[in-house]
């Protein structure tokens, strides 16, 4: 609801808000006098409003540490492509211009908080125009015990 507000203060219309939504302009209105209608919100809808937000699943729903811990694995893979987008002179911003992916998507990949989804694995690749293959292969060959 902060942001939401924060939008409002930048000058938004509530019909912008609730383009970037996907719901009508009449739902922000309820949203911020705070009146009823959140109830029938499905979870799909507030992950969808999240990611249109920009807002982690993790302050979502308040959690601070990730439910599995990250193997060393896939924090290798999360490194491997930071470095093949650093070597293609490519920021996370340049990437999220390029997939469907959020900035902060790619950060939590990029420095191993979050283990990249097969579609965000692609994405990446296809973005910095890197095989997955090579990039799994030399995550293996990083973290196998003779490594």
């Amino acid at each position: 609801m902060t942001r939401i507000l924060a939008l409002r203060t930048q000058g938004k219309t509530m019909q912008q808000i609730g383009d970037l939504f996907g719901v009508g302009r009449d739902t922000v209105s309820r949203w911020i006098s705070k009146e009823f209608g959140g109830e029938k919100t499905t979870f799909g809808d507030m992950l969808r409003y999240a990611k249109a937000l920009d807002v982690p699943l993790n302050e979502l729903i308040g959690e601070q540490t990730q439910l599995m811990p990250i193997s060393q694995y896939n924090k290798a893979v999360g490194r491997i492509l930071k470095e093949f987008a650093q070597d293609s002179d490519m920021s996370a911003t340049d990437i999220a211009t390029r997939t469907p992916l959020s900035i902060t998507e790619i950060d939590a990949v990029f420095s191993g908080k979050i283990a990249a989804t097969p579609e965000q694995l692609y994405s990446i690749c296809a973005a910095i125009e890197v095989n997955a293959t090579i990039v799994l292969k030399r995550a293996a060959k990083n973290t196998s015990p003779a490594a």
